[in-house]
């Protein structure tokens, strides 16, 4: 059976029959997994509201009283004297895509960590900086792409693969379909990949359920260009840029359909849109990076990273230039 996901179930609906529709998924021959992990990250989906508006504007408007910035501030619940936060997802509303799975990282690693192995300095490096002055950011710092923990969470390109690769907490791989223009391509060789080919690249299924999922959409087919070919905002008019989206990847669905969570938009209805479960063909995809979590606890790591730490590489993508491939996957650890 074909299932329309955009119809509006009830979030716990929807997951269910998701998980119904999809296969059980193994790791493949080498790849390692962390069974406890994944599972948190599934359960911490569950505690999000469903939709509750897509936003990405900088300022409140008529439809949204907060914007997603100040949402997060109000859910990353931590004072000097908590020794960890709360993260209240209903606050964290409306959201964007790579809030979301920010957000999600956050309660899994709350959920995970029963026996208080991530520090309080990191745990307070983690809260988002958006230019509010609290306790944890007396100077109302608001963290560019790049920047500290949310800044990396938030960043154009590869953003949590890298910041996985910085911790050493697990491990990322990618698959890039090709650019079909020439004056795209990196070097004369590039293939572009026809449908079925695609479909069929192992990538498919070598991710698991609760991996980090960085999708570089295709326009060949909407827009007649290679969008999804580009890695990051180089910030001059005319050139192509990244169109990309940070999801929860769940799955393929038996019917050969990606499935994810995220913030899903944007729309004509913008309020009615937001966390929920979306899907596409794998050919609405042009490049895409999957992140594995092995070592959660790594993350106490992030006590090390301050709020106004640089990561030159994701910072440069916002603004600056463009990435190639082999740079991606060296800054990702992909071998």
């Amino acid at each position: 059976m074909r299932l329309n996901f955009h119809t509006h179930f009830p979030r716990l609906v929807a997951i269910t029959l998701i998980m119904c529709a999809i296969p059980s998924v193994t790791a493949i021959a080498g790849d390692k997994v962390n069974p406890q992990w994944q599972r948190c990250v599934l359960r911490a989906i569950d505690e999000f509201p469903f939709r509750g508006g897509y936003y990405t504007g900088s300022k409140p408007n008529a439809t949204f009283s907060q914007t997603t910035w100040q949402g997060l501030h109000r859910a990353f619940v931590m004072s000097l004297t908590d020794s960890r936060p709360q993260f209240l997802p209903h606050l964290a509303q409306p959201s964007f895509c790579s809030s979301a799975t920010y957000g999600v990282l956050i309660k899994a690693l709350l959920m995970w960590d029963t026996k208080g192995i991530i520090s309080t300095q990191a745990w307070r490096n983690m809260k988002p900086c958006v230019g509010i002055k609290d306790e944890l950011n007396p100077t109302g710092l608001s963290q560019d792409d790049g920047v500290g923990f949310w800044g990396r969470a938030n960043a154009n390109g590869p953003s949590l693969a890298v910041l996985v690769r910085e911790l050493d907490a697990g491990f990322s791989f990618s698959a890039y379909r090709g650019a079909l223009n020439d004056s795209v391509k990196e070097t004369p060789s590039e293939r572009y990949l026809t449908d079925e080919q695609w479909r069929r690249h192992p990538v498919w299924k070598r991710a698991m359920r609760g991996d980090i999922m960085k999708i570089f959409w295709n326009r060949n087919a909407t827009k007649g260009h290679d969008g999804g070919a580009i890695i990051g905002y180089d910030g001059v008019r005319g050139h192509l840029q990244e169109a990309g989206h940070s999801v929860i990847f769940l799955g393929i669905s038996t019917d050969g359909r990606v499935m994810y969570w995220s913030s899903n938009g944007p729309g004509p209805d913008p309020q009615h849109m937001g966390y929920s479960v979306g899907s596409c063909d794998p050919t609405a995809i042009q490049r895409v990076v999957f992140t594995r979590i092995l070592r959660p606890e790594r993350f106490d790591a992030v006590r090390h990273m301050a709020h106004d730490n640089v990561n030159r590489y994701l910072y440069d993508l916002n603004g600056t230039r463009h990435s190639s491939t082999s740079e991606l996957k060296q800054q990702i650890g992909e071998k």
